[in-house]
């Protein structure tokens, strides 16, 4: 499942950044990208249908993104928005959190956090999509509560998720750490602490490999 994603960024040079990281996951479908919130607005009243998350600038021509989701809401939409801004007050934070956002990023962010709040939304649309009822427990993942406190410093649950969703094509496969980040799309270095981490669960096994050539390095086997 793919979710339809619109940007909607009027500095050509972030919502680039956002298409990258979103192409670099390979789940996510970019439907457009706007660059002012009233086009935004009437585009999601015309495609809500369609869309499943919106990354949302605050800052912007004719509407800002707080006004955008404000008259969104009023108007009954539910659509996922993801606003991303410099702004860190406890007033804009706190309004956005009461029209039920999914996330909230204050720039400047990474590329690994950008990403836990996408996969976020999109286990939220699996759960939904798969289960006629939720338990605590899938509540707990959703709003990244409980679950995250057993996790060991720094890792998302919504992240984890996704990589063990990512490797059930490769059961059974030893791959390394480059093989698996061309897999999950990840970046070597936060993918690391989550293959340790299953590791150590015993969800995967980590070997070393001494090969031909070269320095030995680690591979995991996927069960």
């Amino acid at each position: 499942m793919k979710l339809n994603i619109l940007i909607v960024e009027d500095d050509p040079m972030v919502a680039h950044i956002h298409k990258h990281y979103l192409n670099e996951l390979g789940n996510f479908q970019i439907l457009e990208v706007i660059d002012n919130g009233l086009e935004a607005f009437e585009f999601i009243k015309r495609h809500e249908d369609e869309i499943d998350l919106v990354i949302l600038d605050v800052h912007m021509p004719k509407l800002s993104g707080l006004e955008v989701l404000k008259l969104l809401r009023e108007e009954g939409s539910d659509i996922s928005v993801i606003p991303i801004t410099a702004i860190n007050d406890n007033k804009t934070i706190s309004e956005f959190l009461n029209l039920g956002v999914v996330d909230y990023l204050v720039k400047p962010f990474s590329q690994d956090r950008f990403n836990q709040a996408v996969l976020r939304c999109e286990l939220k649309f699996k759960m939904f999509e798969e289960h006629g009822k939720l338990s605590q427990h899938d509540i707990d993942r959703m709003f990244n509560t409980q679950s995250d406190a057993n996790l060991p410093k720094g890792l998302q649950e919504s992240t984890l998720q996704y990589i063990q969703d990512a490797l059930d094509a490769h059961k059974g496969e030893l791959l390394d750490v480059e093989e698996l980040s061309n897999i999950t799309n990840l970046s070597k270095v936060s993918l690391r602490k989550y293959l340790d981490h299953l590791a150590t669960t015993g969800a995967i096994d980590k070997q070393m490999d001494y090969g031909t050539v070269g320095r030995p390095k680690y591979k995991y086997l996927i069960k």
